[in-house]
């Protein structure tokens, strides 16, 4: 007891929570040259903190998303998450949850809510289908994504990662988006890594975001507890 009494309170509560509720719990610290996501920028650079918990098939998170230099445009986001993933057989499997939106010091909707639909396939690639809808602002995002990972050795590799889809707002038209991510990740350990890469995205809306190639940096320190 008395050592649990020297730790950090961070460190204390996560300790408590795994012991308590026999959860697995991640964090996550990362930092992008830009915040791009779904195809859209929304600002320069950013930090990106994560926590998440799961227990057996349910998860629950909280992702921050914090740039350097806030603007009245963006001036940051907290993404608090919870849903489930339903396994229908070997190969197929199936997330369901939702999503609700913080934008701190935003005048119109500073809360949104977004339900989200996943079919995940164990196949090559990994291929993932992912279905959101957001019910405040009433926009729709559809995603196709697949990954590979290439093992260089016992603690590095490369993981080339995929995405396309499209965006409909309710009053505008819908856009199209594709992303490329290709990242080095080093093994400090069993539950702490180290990734680091570049990413590539472009849009096809030339009005409400901007029709323009985006390239950034972006690195992630995880660690499971």
């Amino acid at each position: 007891m008395k050592t649990l009494l020297r730790l950090p309170l961070p460190v204390l509560l996560l300790a408590l929570a795994q012991s308590a509720f026999a959860v697995d719990v991640s964090t996550k610290l990362g930092f992008e040259t830009k915040y791009v996501t779904y195809g859209t920028k929304y600002s320069e650079e950013t930090w990106v903190p994560m926590l998440d918990v799961s227990q057996g098939d349910y998860y629950a998170g909280i992702w921050g998303y914090l740039p350097v230099q806030p603007k009245k445009s963006f001036e940051g986001e907290w993404d608090i998450f919870a849903g489930r993933t339903l396994k229908m057989n070997k190969v197929v499997s199936f997330d369901v949850g939702a999503t609700v939106y913080r934008y701190p010091r935003t005048d119109v909707d500073d809360t949104t809510l977004e339900g989200f639909f996943w079919v995940n396939l164990a196949a090559p690639l990994s291929p993932k289908l992912k279905l959101y809808y957001d019910f405040t602002v009433n926009n729709w995002i559809g995603e196709i994504m697949i990954s590979h990972p290439f093992k260089f050795n016992k603690t590095t590799s490369l993981v080339l990662e995929g995405h396309g889809g499209f965006r409909r707002p309710e009053y505008h038209e819908a856009w199209y988006y594709g992303t490329v991510k290709a990242d080095v990740v080093y093994a400090f350990s069993e539950k702490t890594t180290l990734a680091a890469g570049l990413r590539s995205t472009n849009n096809t809306d030339h009005a409400a975001v901007g029709h323009a190639v985006e390239n950034w940096f972006g690195i992630t320190l995880s660690h499971s507890w």
